[in-house]
């Protein structure tokens, strides 16, 4: 088992992070009711998605090792991720006036964590 940054423990980590990533997408994927407004681009967005998956299945397929600050970005990933997921779950079940104040709280709260 490869170790990162000395830690073998380290790499189940990242086993179970980039396992996450996937079944997050995946969740994400599943979700295809959309209200007309948005639904277009609401599908785009889980298409793209949907087409990181072979990257992390290589990054946890690999036997190489990785870095604090890649493990770092794909925890931020993660956030982002779970982020898009309660977008496009919310998207799917909210009127259209409560669908367009979400798309505002969720976009303020993404600038809020960037800053």
């Amino acid at each position: 088992m490869a170790e990162i940054g000395g830690h073998p423990a380290m790499e189940e980590d990242r086993g179970a992070l980039v396992q996450s990533l996937i079944d997050t997408i995946n969740e994400i994927a599943s979700i295809s009711d959309y209200r007309c407004v948005v639904k277009k681009q609401y599908c785009n967005l889980a298409r793209r998605l949907k087409l990181l998956t072979p990257m992390f299945e290589e990054i946890r397929d690999s036997k190489e090792e990785v870095s604090q600050d890649t493990l770092k970005a794909l925890l931020s990933f993660m956030e982002a991720l779970e982020s898009a997921k309660e977008l496009l779950r919310f998207g799917g079940e909210s009127s259209k006036i409560y669908l367009v104040n979400g798309i505002l709280l969720v976009g303020s709260k993404n600038r809020e964590s960037i800053q």
